[in-house]
């Protein structure tokens, strides 16, 4: 990805916390981040080896941000996708 498609990220952190749908569709966020992921400062802390240290964080390209419906209403990458 490029710099500028993780420029939109607004550091919420939404996307590294576990969440689940209902049946009916409803997103629910818990309280449990991932590991690497600072609370405080709501970065990766392996930002750069994300994908090799831990297999199951999702990479968040243009086409797959389209095609889901977990991402938080405020995330920028959803956002970007919603305006195109």
């Amino acid at each position: 990805m490029s710099v500028e498609w993780d420029s939109l990220c607004k550091k919420c952190g939404f996307c590294c916390f576990e969440k689940y749908e209902t049946d009916n569709g409803s997103i629910y966020y818990t309280q449990t981040p991932c590991r690497y992921l600072d609370i405080v400062t709501r970065k990766c802390k392996v930002y750069n080896r994300r994908f090799q240290i831990n297999p199951a964080c999702v990479q968040l390209t243009p086409d797959y941000v389209r095609s889901i419906k977990w991402l938080h209403p405020e995330c920028g990458y959803r956002q970007n996708a919603e305006s195109d």
